[in-house]
């Protein structure tokens, strides 16, 4: 800021940059006071004033791009590479100054862009919208109702349906497979993978392959700090994964390659509805049935400790198991009442 300079009267005054006429010439606000301290605090208060109209002065395209721009450094490339789609589904309203924006305006945004994108999508694509709003400055209480994101699937795979998709897969497949359904691993932590991972039968899942802005990347880095972890393989399955050069990775496909090869896989096996990331789930749901507790299976699977989003989003029932419980129960009531119900029932 500038600083302020003592007059031939004793006072002193204060410039401040203020704005560009049509001329290109720049206007200045002089600010005269007392004292020093005094003349720059009024100059900074203006300036601080003028800052924050041209923020509100802002479109919705320089906005957004300020938000992502303040916030690169901190970003991961796959989130970074997400905005960066979800500002050109922008398009529409780029050229809308976000000082006059209302809800009128965002909520026919958001209708035109569910005709085209899934409800996930624009959920994203208007959260990305607000906090570049509130970021600038903007605080006003929009009111706009978001399309209804379907809910996920219910139950996990099945036993027989796992098996069929790993015989049908190739080597590589097969691998990705394994690791996803019998130890947990995503898409981006299994494409990852070195043989300078594997330390006996111990696997560490320690990197990921993520998609940025220019191609795809490695990252020495997990999604998280607890995918940071160890997993066990047994005899067989070092056999399938094999042995490598230390920087070979073991399944040398990219996620996108990944999710291709399991949708033909599920067709031929004739599953619709099933995703690789489904697989993970499978992993979670086996570990209830039989009896892992959540400490352990957090820690194998990647979780954090105690995670709601394991109970709530992984943990789901397998419908054959589902259906051996229900015997076991009907099988409990029908000791504990004996021969009496059936007595009960032939009298009536």
């Amino acid at each position: 800021m500038a600083k302020a300079k003592k007059l031939p009267s004793g006072k002193w005054r204060c410039l401040v940059y203020s704005h560009k006429d049509a001329n290109g010439k720049r206007h200045y606000e002089s600010f005269t006071a007392s004292t020093r301290t005094e003349a720059e605090m009024l100059a900074s208060s203006f300036a601080d004033d003028q800052d924050r109209k041209r923020s509100l002065d802002l479109t919705v395209l320089e906005a957004v791009r300020q938000y992502i721009d303040s916030n690169s450094a901190v970003l991961s490339p796959s989130t970074l590479r997400g905005y960066e789609m979800d500002l050109k589904r922008m398009n529409s309203i780029h050229a809308l100054r976000i000082r006059k924006i209302n809800s009128t305006d965002i909520q026919n945004f958001v209708s035109d862009l569910s005709k085209t994108h899934a409800p996930k999508t624009v959920k994203n694509t208007y959260a990305l919208l607000m906090s570049a709003l509130t970021f600038c400055g903007i605080e006003k209480k929009f009111k706009v109702h978001l399309p209804t994101i379907p809910k996920k699937r219910k139950t996990a795979p099945e036993d027989d349906q796992v098996v069929a998709l790993y015989k049908l897969a190739s080597p590589k497949m097969k691998i990705a497979i394994m690791l996803a359904a019998f130890h947990s691993l995503r898409r981006g932590e299994i494409c990852g993978l070195k043989y300078k991972d594997l330390n006996g039968q111990k696997l560490h899942v320690h990197s990921d392959i993520v998609r940025g802005s220019d191609g795809w990347i490695h990252k020495e880095t997990p999604k998280t700090d607890q995918s940071n972890r160890i997993v066990y393989l047994d005899n067989e399955e070092l056999k399938i994964i094999g042995t490598g050069a230390p920087e070979e990775y073991i399944v040398p496909i990219r996620p996108s390659t990944v999710n291709k090869d399991f949708v033909t896989l599920r067709k031929k096996v004739g599953l619709n509805q099933l995703r690789f990331h489904d697989l993970r789930g499978y992993f979670a749901s086996i570990a209830v049935a039989i009896g892992v507790p959540d400490v352990y299976a957090s820690h194998l699977g990647g979780w954090r400790e105690n995670s709601s989003v394991l109970k709530e989003h992984y943990q789901k029932p397998i419908v054959s198991i589902n259906e051996g419980y229900a015997k076991k129960m009907n099988e409990h009531f029908r000791k504990i009442l004996g021969d009496d119900a059936t007595q009960d029932a032939t009298q009536q």
